[in-house]
């Protein structure tokens, strides 16, 4: 069942879009296969970032919280806006994504701002990404091993894992709403994404003198084999 509408804050959702058997983070509940990989990730975020969640279902009209406390209404009804985004999705004939969710509640927000005050006009709603630690090592890793050939150290995780939420802080999603009599329109443009925080690493990676070495040593074996050496 659906309230009237709250504060609209609407985050990015990539790091919400759960793999099935993934091992979310080195809290205590893990996804262990059997569990659902959503209520997992949900519980091991952190209360501010629940918070936000909770303030942007809330905007689309669920009945739920926002003061970050995992619940079980929490779960549901996140459970239920994924649903049903993606069976939008299907229904016009769209791929679902991260940035059709973010949309899908940016629309409902609004609609239901506009059904609530008549109003047009325009909003912005700047809303920080999120990138848990668990995103964070994933793109790290998967990085170093292109780029460097090897895993990451503890170390670097930890460096670039709070690089990533500075420039997340710095730069977030905004989505500007805006309503003229019956027509709504809604443009997001991202922030520091997971996709935008895997980029900016290889650019970085190829910086070090590591990468560059490893390009040296690569074009001298490419050569050797011309020569068939």
């Amino acid at each position: 069942m659906k309230s009237a509408p709250g504060p609209t804050e609407i985050p990015n959702w990539q790091s919400q879009i759960i793999k099935t058997n993934a091992t979310i983070s080195n809290n205590a509940a893990v996804n262990t296969g059997s569990a659902n990989p959503v209520a997992v990730e949900l519980y091991n975020m952190d209360k501010r970032q629940r918070q936000q969640i909770a303030i942007a279902l809330k905007s689309a009209g669920y009945r739920v919280p926002t003061n970050g406390t995992f619940t079980n209404n929490l779960l549901n009804s996140y459970n239920d806006a994924l649903q049903t985004a993606q069976l939008q999705a299907t229904q016009l004939g769209q791929q679902f994504s991260s940035q059709f969710f973010t949309n899908y509640l940016a629309n409902e927000a609004a609609g239901r701002a506009g059904t609530g005050t008549g109003k047009d006009g325009t909003s912005i709603t700047e809303q920080e990404s999120i990138i848990t630690k668990a995103n964070a090592k994933n793109i790290i890793n998967k990085v170093f091993e292109d780029q460097l050939g090897r895993a990451a150290t503890d170390e670097e995780i930890a460096k670039y894992t709070a690089t990533f939420k500075k420039k997340a802080a710095a730069k977030p999603t905004i989505t500007t709403t805006t309503t003229a009599g019956k027509r709504t329109k809604i443009r997001t443009e991202p922030g520091f994404t997971t996709g935008r925080a895997e980029q900016y690493l290889v650019d970085k990676i190829a910086q070090t003198d590591e990468a560059k070495a490893g390009e040296v040593l690569n074009y001298y074996q490419e050569f050797m084999r011309k020569l068939g050496m």
